[in-house]
């Protein structure tokens, strides 16, 4: 399958989970906000989230500043 991952186009295995996605891309969850399609989320409520062929992530690490 397909998906978008930060606005470039990724190749992965069906049936893949988004805490599988994020373990791929080496991402730390515990400071991660994700968009799926859209519609931001906490990660907590979307790791078990199973990715299909034309989804659109946003995976971003907010940034505190002064």
């Amino acid at each position: 399958m397909e998906i978008l991952v930060n606005g470039k186009a990724t190749k992965l295995p069906t049936g893949l989970r988004l805490d599988e996605l994020v373990r791929r891309l080496e991402l730390n969850e515990r400071h991660l906000v994700v968009e799926h399609n859209g519609t931001p989320l906490r990660f907590d409520d979307a790791r078990s989230l199973e990715l299909r062929d034309g989804d659109r992530l946003e995976l971003v690490r907010p940034v505190a500043g002064g």
